[in-house]
């Protein structure tokens, strides 16, 4: 029992973490990127390629939260240890393989330009080195889930 209220928790703070990124792709965001070409009017061609790149990342993360929840609630079904699982680590694995290609996409073009400040390259190059962490974690665990379908595969076969 005490997993389902763990994996009910998790739930709703992906859901409030969810409404979160609407509110700042929507809201936040433009408002940042019309006040950013406001005091750089060098940049005002810039805006709407970074502005879409960025709301495509933050579409990229609803999805892979999409995809967490879908996991959760293979989990609560008790479906840890099948195809769909596994299969759903691995897309979210390429989902943070594209959102730092992305990252890095998006850091490149901005050095086109006279590059970003040492802030922003700093923050994008740690978003960066994260999200290879998360990919990093996501295949340990697909590869320990893996292992144990292995294993239950030969329990249930011996039983």
């Amino acid at each position: 029992m005490k997993v389902n209220i763990a994996s009910n928790i998790l739930k709703i703070l992906l859901i409030v973490f969810s409404i979160g990124v609407i509110f700042f792709g929507a809201y936040v965001l433009p408002i940042m990127a019309e006040q950013m070409r406001a005091l750089y009017p060098e940049l005002d061609y810039a805006k709407l390629p970074i502005l879409v790149t960025c709301e495509l990342l933050l579409a990229l993360l609803l999805i892979g939260i999409g995809i967490i929840m879908y996991l959760l609630i293979l989990f609560d079904r008790g479906l840890t240890f099948g195809s769909r699982f596994i299969r759903g680590v691995e897309i979210l694995v390429g989902m943070c393989i594209v959102a730092s290609i992305g990252i890095i996409i998006l850091f490149q073009y901005l050095r086109s330009f006279g590059g970003p400040g040492p802030l922003l390259a700093l923050e994008m190059i740690g978003i960066t080195i994260i999200i290879w962490i998360v990919a990093a974690v996501i295949m340990l665990i697909r590869a320990i889930v893996k292992k144990a379908i292995v294993y239950k595969d030969d329990y249930d076969m011996t039983v």
